[in-house]
């Protein structure tokens, strides 16, 4: 396999512009103490960021993509974009931001798309914003694991106040149906996977003893995280060139998402081999068999998916096995949860 460039950030976080605590500088700092390599602002319904010019590089290996996250007047259909220099029109639906967003060249994200609670148990005044359908052609990405989402669905009357102290310990798993519906849809069209923080660190009390935030920047920096792998350096000599080489990286699926609650993932790599070609994650490549191969920083057990079906799990470090045509993806578990899961590769037989 040919040599990667790996670069690791975290996407969709929200700053004092919006409904976030921490300035722009605060979490600017904070991601360069979680030795991030990019970080993904997205304010709610602002670009004040951008228009401020907080984008950029940092510290000379820090990148910084200032974006807004766009919701329609329901409060619904929650919609990461980067790459824009103004808002969009307010009165726009879902269906048309979207699209506008595709449109412009910039680059749209689905937040939390199948967000669910239960209203018995879970918190009031955070009730679950979900898609429902998610069946348009511009959508190119996707959150298949959102931290606060999932923070929220873990959350209930009885546990929240250890769920408030110990943020990253309820990590466990994406939403299956999420997968599934990811697994279904790379079938016939691509969609890249990412996981994302949506990170506020909202402060809230504690038995009416101390504050405490909730997702604090820099633990919240150090659970999901979105690992890049680019054939070439990107580096401070780019500029701002190195946004779009991010996004790119993005959208193209060249991308895993890693729980750094369970290991640093820096290192994971996948790729399937056949007649003389190599196919990396984002990659459709021609054969009607090949070598499907796995290497991991830490033993972990792996799991191979073809089709959205399991074929093959064990526990290793390193993977080689013989595989037929289809679309394959790879999901790895340490300690019992969830650590790495790749985007698709797609091997499709020759005619």
């Amino acid at each position: 396999m040919n040599k990667y460039f790996e670069y690791v950030g975290c996407i969709h976080v929200h700053t004092s512009k919006s409904d976030g605590s921490g300035s722009l500088a605060e979490v600017i700092a904070a991601a360069k103490d979680s030795e991030l390599d990019y970080l993904m602002i997205s304010d709610h319904m602002t670009l004040a960021g951008w228009d401020e010019r907080y984008y950029g590089w940092y510290f000379n290996d820090l990148f910084i993509i200032i974006g807004y996250e766009i919701n329609d007047r329901d409060d619904r259909h929650h919609y990461l974009a980067f790459g824009l220099e103004k808002v969009l029109p307010p009165e726009l639906n879902h269906q048309e931001y979207i699209k506008a967003v595709r449109d412009a060249g910039a680059t749209g994200i689905v937040a939390h798309p199948f967000e669910e609670r239960e209203p018995s148990k879970s918190l009031p005044g955070f009730p679950p914003i979900p898609w429902g359908n998610l069946d348009y052609p511009e959508i190119e990405i996707i959150e298949v694991w959102n931290m606060m989402s999932h923070w929220l669905e873990a959350t209930t009357m009885k546990n929240r106040f250890w769920n408030v102290i110990h943020p990253r310990s309820i990590s466990t798993f994406p939403t299956r149906s999420l997968l599934k519906w990811w697994d279904e849809v790379n079938l016939s069209r691509k969609v890249t996977g990412v996981g994302s923080v949506d990170v506020h660190a909202t402060p809230v009390k504690i038995l009416g003893l101390y504050t405490k935030a909730i997702f604090d920047y820099k633990i919240m920096f150090k659970s999901i995280r979105t690992h890049l792998l680019s054939s070439v350096p990107i580096t401070a000599n780019d500029g701002l060139d190195a946004q779009k080489k991010i996004l790119d990286l993005l959208k193209e699926g060249k991308a895993f998402i890693s729980n750094y609650r369970r290991g640093d993932a820096r290192g994971f790599r996948f790729w399937i081999e056949t007649d003389g070609q190599i196919g990396t994650m984002g990659d459709t490549i021609e054969g009607r068999s090949g070598h499907l191969h796995v290497h991991l920083p830490l033993k972990g057990t792996c799991r191979v998916i073809r089709d959205g079906q399991v074929i093959h799990t064990t526990n290793c470090r390193t993977l080689t096995i013989p595989i037929d045509a289809g679309v394959y993806r790879v999901e790895v578990e340490r300690g019992r949860r969830g650590w790495i899961y790749s985007n698709h590769i797609k091997l499709v037989a020759k005619h």
